[in-house]
């Protein structure tokens, strides 16, 4: 097999597919800065990676561990600094993001969720407005993978779904990007909150595999 069907070879889904690239893509730009002596640019290039992964397929089993790293890594860079990539990695990840969750929904295995009354209604409501809605789930508490959801499954453009995601995720980041600082925590406390808050939820998703596993 040549080297360029390895490289053009799809690996997995289209989710994982675009990370894995993404990522090999950021992690030999990262390489590349280091050896040239930037160390500080070789450092945001890890955290974009970080912001593709944590917003990525894998998102959904890691709540709440994103802000810590937006605080820990405030401590390091320019909070400012630490949106701008953040933002640029979420909104690469969510633009596909969109794509695939548009292409599982039109599948014939989901037909019967898809067609169901619960999910017409919500449509229906996030067609109402649909630029408010991404926006506000983009920043608040409100569960971001709702509008994932909706927005393909009504035709939502893509462009302006990934704008409303921009006006409301940019201050978000950035606001706990400050945080960091603001708190005076030392890089250690906040590194340890961050990595812990990791192994927590993934301790906690395969306990529930063993248990389904147990059970069935």
């Amino acid at each position: 097999m040549s080297a360029w069907t390895q490289l053009t070879r799809r690996r997995g889904n289209p989710a994982w597919d675009g990370v894995i690239r993404a990522s090999g893509v950021l992690a030999i730009l990262g390489i590349a800065v280091t050896l040239l002596g930037s160390d500080e640019a070789g450092g945001l290039v890890g955290f974009t990676i970080v912001t593709v992964w944590v917003n990525g397929p894998i998102g959904i089993f890691l709540p709440a561990t994103y802000e810590p790293i937006l605080m820990l890594f405030g401590t390091i860079y320019p909070p400012l600094l630490i949106g701008l990539f953040g933002i640029a990695g979420t909104l690469y990840i969510e633009g596909l993001n969109y794509f695939v969750y548009r292409r599982l929904l039109k599948t014939r295995a989901l037909a019967p969720a898809r067609d169901g009354a619960l999910i017409r209604r919500l449509t229906r409501l996030f067609e109402r407005a649909p630029f408010f809605t991404v926006w506000m789930c983009s920043w608040s508490p409100v569960p971001y993978w709702t509008v994932r959801i909706m927005a393909p499954l009504a035709g939502y453009p893509v462009s302006r779904y990934l704008v409303a995601t921009f006006l409301g995720r940019f201050p978000r980041l950035w606001f706990f990007a400050w945080l960091g600082p603001a708190l005076r925590l030392s890089t250690g406390t906040l590194a340890l909150v961050a990595g812990g808050s990791i192994v927590l939820f993934v301790t906690i998703f395969l306990l529930r595999r063993v248990k389904a596993d147990w059970i069935g």
